[in-house]
């Protein structure tokens, strides 16, 4: 939780995160939508300054979000287990990327695959994907090879992990 880069992309997810909770208000969902560890950290450090807080929530959605941290049963089929998963979907076919991150992963079951097709990935496409027309929402810092090397292999090692 020290390392800037990993700090700066988690800002621009909590960026991302309110952005769904305030589309899916503009839409009237009604969906529960279950932070990352590591946007829940800045959720929870942006409560930290509670006017701020308060001024920059009714900005960006219009109201000011509660917080609840009492529901822990991520069981599959209860609260966070099915809001997790929504928030999962939103995110991958919002952003056109992956919800979970390496360090930063909901306790429960290892990401399903994204599904892209391999005509997404060609940059000339001049139509606007998923994850080139929200970009300007969540502005992630430049990788460097290793970080992204890093993460790739905390994904196959979470697989491998027992459950």
């Amino acid at each position: 939780m020290k390392n800037d880069t990993f700090l700066e992309e988690a800002v621009a997810r909590y960026k991302g995160f309110l952005y769904l909770i305030k589309r899916n208000q503009e839409r009237s969902i009604r969906h529960f939508s279950v932070p990352t560890y590591d946007v829940d950290l800045i959720w929870h450090s942006h409560q930290l300054h509670p006017v701020s807080y308060c001024k920059d929530l009714v900005a960006i959605i219009g109201r000011v979000l509660e917080h609840d941290d009492t529901d822990s049963d991520r069981s599959k089929g209860k609260r966070l287990d099915t809001g997790f998963s929504g928030t999962t979907k939103q995110w991958e076919e919002t952003f056109g990327s992956r919800y979970w991150k390496a360090g930063a992963m909901h306790r429960s079951d290892a990401p399903s695959p994204l599904k892209i097709s391999l005509g997404e990935l060609d940059t000339s496409n001049k139509n606007d994907t998923a994850s080139n027309q929200y970009q300007s929402i969540i502005q992630l810092p430049k990788k460097k090879l290793i970080e992204v090397v890093t993460n790739i292999l905390s994904h196959f090692a979470f697989r491998l992990l027992p459950h």
